[in-house]
């Protein structure tokens, strides 16, 4: 039975994908979520399924780490495919990507070998392409390739980690990977390419970009699911708890918490509210790039540490998605303006207020820090007076956004309320929902961040004033790559006259040699020959 509750997670999205397209099937996705959200609360722990046929034999299964990534996802996408079935009903080539997709995040989350993880992780990113390039809106094509493009980078990095991983190891399971160690290369390879998911300083523009272009259902499962699969990574394949590793764990330790400030700095001049989310979400997973880097510098902590990025993981997961579909909900006609009383709760559970799931997941990593690393708890405390600004700039810009032209019979607000549910009810469930340790926060720094907010926002500063709207999503490297394109532009093309060869000189062709040679009986027959010849060649001797 738990086996059978597995494989249905693992296939329900790829079965259902293709009859999706039709808009009378617009709730198959929401239907398709369903046995993952169930095998995450009712399949035992420790379940496995083998695969012996499959490629070098897979093996997919639950463990307490899969189990809460397993939940978060599961939900997220269920709300998100709720909300879908009414805002997108008749976009039939989007659900196909997002059924795509949500395979390949169910398949990575239960995957208990490196390729089993690769194969779910490459479905994912590149199925969710086609949840970017959804509307026909300007600058949505421009998305679309860049958030591609940074997709392709990645997976390519991590395709290249995993060779070598994997030939140093003695199979290809996760344990037999971490015992075997990782070379120099490897661990910046892996660096790289879940870097790009989680949305490191650098290796981010995709990020706000894609936010921004894709339709509220896609990016609620890209910021709410799929890029924990960046954090899922590092938690598999990074060797934390061995020594030997502190450089690079005090190098990722550094580009995150870069990261959790680079996000808020960049998110306070943005216009759009899906962008301001965007950068939260980099800075959010920059905190928990840090406590992943911190476990790899300080193998004694790791255990601690690992709880903590688990419930935080989770966490924003719920927070972010709930934000991305409450957005959308308040912007289109007929939203009640209570929903705006949701989006500054969730907001402050985002910020870390006391008694929401934010205040939880911050205790626990608190909790989790060395004791010789006081500091970080300030610099945990001004993190969390910064994603306050951050989020006081993202509600002032969805109360002064304009009612939505959509054309709904409401605004869909019962699937966003799903995740919201779950996210409170965190704070209130057993302790050893993630393994994490549980701690306080102080409150002084949501409070500094709301009367901070007040002053700037109300009466914004000169410098803040001049920056709103000039820095674009994916600021900096954006920036740079314009300037790059224009001063290319102006480089002059060099000249060279060539002379005009002698055309009447050369005999003609016959005149229907080539017309003869294009159609497919001749062309088809000739490749055939061709292949025929080229297996003779290749083929070993005896």
């Amino acid at each position: 039975m738990n086996a059978a509750l597995l494989t249905l997670a693992l296939l329900a999205p790829l079965i259902l994908a293709v009859p999706s397209i039709s808009a009378k099937a617009r709730f198959l996705p929401a239907l398709a979520a369903l046995p993952a959200l169930l095998a995450a609360l009712l399949v035992p722990l420790e379940t496995v399924l083998d695969l012996p046929w499959l490629l070098f034999g897979t093996r997919f299964g639950l463990d307490q780490t899969g189990q809460v990534f397993l939940l978060g996802s599961a939900l997220i996408w269920l709300s998100a495919s709720l909300y879908g079935s009414e805002t997108l009903a008749g976009a039939g080539r989007f659900r196909v990507f997002f059924m795509l997709a949500m395979a390949g995040n169910f398949g990575l989350v239960l995957a208990q070998d490196a390729i089993a993880f690769y194969l779910g992780f490459a479905l994912m990113g590149l199925a969710a392409a086609g949840l970017v390039a959804e509307r026909h809106a300007a600058g949505t094509r421009q998305a679309a390739r860049s958030y591609l493009a940074w997709t392709i980078i990645g997976e390519v990095a991590l395709f290249a980690a995993l060779v070598m991983l994997v030939s140093g190891a003695s199979g290809y399971g996760f344990e037999a990977l971490r015992a075997a160690g990782a070379s120099q290369t490897a661990l910046f390879l892996l660096l790289v390419g879940f870097g790009i998911k989680v949305a490191l300083p650098g290796l981010h523009p995709w990020m706000p970009q894609a936010y921004q272009a894709a339709p509220a259902a896609g990016s609620a499962v890209l910021g709410g699911a799929m890029v924990n699969a960046g954090v899922l990574g590092w938690l598999r394949l990074l060797p934390t708890g061995e020594p030997g590793y502190a450089d690079w764990g005090y190098v990722l330790f550094a580009l995150g918490l870069a990261g959790a400030f680079y996000g808020v700095l960049f998110g306070l001049v943005q216009r759009r509210p899906k962008v301001v989310l965007a950068y939260s979400s980099m800075s959010q997973m920059g905190l928990v790039g840090a406590a992943i880097g911190l476990a790899l510098a300080e193998p004694q902590q790791a255990p601690f540490l690992l709880g903590a990025v688990t419930l935080y993981a989770l966490h924003h997961g719920l927070a972010k998605g709930a934000l991305v579909l409450a957005t959308d909900a308040f912007g289109r006609r007929g939203a009640p303006v209570s929903l705006f009383v949701l989006l500054v709760i969730l907001a402050l559970t985002l910020a870390g207020a006391p008694l929401t799931s934010g205040a939880l997941a911050k205790g626990a990593y608190k909790a989790a820090l060395p004791g010789d690393m006081d500091w970080l708890g300030i610099v945990l405390a001004v993190s969390t007076l910064a994603t306050t600004l951050l989020m006081s700039r993202f509600l002032l810009l969805v109360w002064r956004q304009a009612p939505g032209t959509t054309k709904t019979r409401r605004a869909p607000v019962a699937p966003v309320l799903l995740p919201v549910a779950a996210g409170l009810m965190l704070p209130w469930l057993p302790a050893g929902v993630s393994g994490a340790a549980t701690g306080s926060v102080p409150v002084w720094p949501v409070l500094a961040g709301i009367a901070l907010a007040a002053v700037v926002m109300w009466r914004p500063v000169s410098m803040l004033r001049r920056l709103v709207g000039v820095v674009p999503p994916g600021d900096l490297p954006v920036l740079l790559g314009r300037h790059l394109r224009l001063g290319l532009q102006r480089i002059p093309a060099p000249t060279m006259r060539l002379p005009s060869p002698d055309l009447t000189a050369l005999p003609a062709p016959p005149d229907d040699t080539e017309t003869r040679l294009r159609r497919w009986p001749v062309a088809g027959a000739l490749w055939l020959l061709v292949l025929i010849a080229l297996i003779v060649v290749l083929l070993p001797g005896p």
